[in-house]
């Protein structure tokens, strides 16, 4: 339990790694204006108001010493953990930059609007008292791609003193969902004209990355797009 005059600290992680199995090194590919995916989201997430921390939290494979030195000439902070269990390296991360609440976003899903993720954010912070784990992923009329989870510290400690089963541990959310009964889920839900869910923003084949640099090939979307903006262009 937080105090109220305790303002707790919000970490942006944002879950990275280059050895995809179905599109290796897709995050440094060029998605706009010679920025790579990854580039491209971490200057988006840059302007979020409540960036109390935003940390790549990727894995100690080898594989990702490139990324890793590329994080660090752009000055961006990181974290090196488990490349299978997702949990514990969140977790880990965490501890390390002192995180009270978790703001959980793929790398694959460059466009996640800032002003979505302080809203959330904000949301999360007013209510944390009476839910755990927030989310515009499940049961909700966002795009898909636009996915961002915010979730306590401790859910994750709690995790982990109890026995997860492999896909709990690669995929962090899946430890909470399973759990209805013992956690707080909240939905993020937005008053859309439209059901956007099943416009597809994320990149996980060349054919996804495609699509989405035509986007910007046919509309003209500022750094800062909104996410008012990235529907108008979708509708």
């Amino acid at each position: 339990m937080y105090l109220k005059d305790i303002k707790p600290l919000v970490g942006i992680f944002v879950q990275a790694r280059l050895n995809s199995t179905r599109f290796p090194g897709k995050i440094m590919k060029k998605l706009y204006n010679n920025t790579t995916v990854l580039d491209f989201l971490l200057k988006r997430l840059s302007l979020c108001k409540r960036n109390d921390k935003l940390v790549i939290a990727t894995t100690d494979n080898p594989k990702d010493d490139l990324l890793v030195k590329w994080l660090h000439k752009n000055n961006y902070k990181y974290f090196r953990g488990s490349e299978s269990n997702c949990l514990k390296r969140f977790y880990d991360a965490a501890i390390l930059f002192n995180i009270d609440f978790i703001v959980r976003i793929t790398s694959d899903c460059p466009l996640v609007p800032p002003d979505l993720v302080d809203s959330m954010i904000q949301y999360y912070i007013k209510n944390f008292h009476y839910i755990d784990y927030l989310s515009n992923r499940q049961f909700t009329n966002y795009p898909e791609g636009v996915d961002i989870e915010i979730f306590k510290t401790s859910m994750l400690a709690e995790a982990l003193k109890n026995n997860t089963v492999k896909n709990e541990e690669e995929h962090i959310n899946y430890y909470f969902l399973n759990r209805p009964e013992k956690y707080r889920l909240r939905y993020f839900m937005h008053k859309f004209d439209k059901d956007y869910s099943r416009f597809k923003l994320s990149i996980d084949t060349p054919s996804d990355l495609k699509d989405i640099r035509n986007i910007f090939r046919s509309k003209k979307l500022a750094l800062n797009f909104s996410t008012n903006d990235l529907l108008k262009v979708l509708d």
